[in-house]
């Protein structure tokens, strides 16, 4: 079995690349500044790029909420940049706490964004973001 590549970002993020699994997982380790959300984000695209790794499971618990701003520039700047550097639709699991999310959404992934190049969703359960994540790359493999 290959080993991971893991990659820290100062103290606030840690990125694994699973080239075996053909996924990429970040875990932030701390709450961070506006500055250190794009700093991390930027990070992990450097690291999922030269292998061109779609399927991401970003681990957000420790980090917590970040500002109206930061979460305006994932969505808006960031997540439109993934598809043309990645060469396909790039899909995120997001693992937060429990507490953020319904019963139901922590069962089956709360949408955030679905379109043609990104698909996002939340979940509270590690387990079932990678198993969201597997079932997404089999069905690209099988499509």
């Amino acid at each position: 079995m290959p080993v991971p590549t893991v990659t820290t970002v100062a103290d606030f993020v840690e990125l694994t690349l699973r080239e075996d699994l053909g996924t990429l997982l970040g875990r932030w380790l701390r709450q961070v500044s506006p500055d250190e959300v794009q700093q991390g984000y930027e990070a992990t695209l450097r690291v999922a790029a030269p292998k061109r790794v779609r399927y991401w499971l970003l681990d957000l618990r420790r980090r917590g909420t970040i500002s109206e701003d930061s979460t305006q520039w994932v969505l808006s700047t960031f997540l439109p940049r993934l598809t043309p550097l990645l060469g396909g639709r790039v899909y995120l699991a997001f693992l937060m706490s429990p507490a953020h999310l319904s019963n139901v959404d922590q069962e089956n992934g709360a949408p955030l964004v679905s379109d043609a190049d990104c698909h996002v969703r939340l979940f509270s359960d590690e387990g079932m973001a990678a198993d969201w994540l597997a079932r997404r790359r089999a069905h690209e493999n099988n499509a």
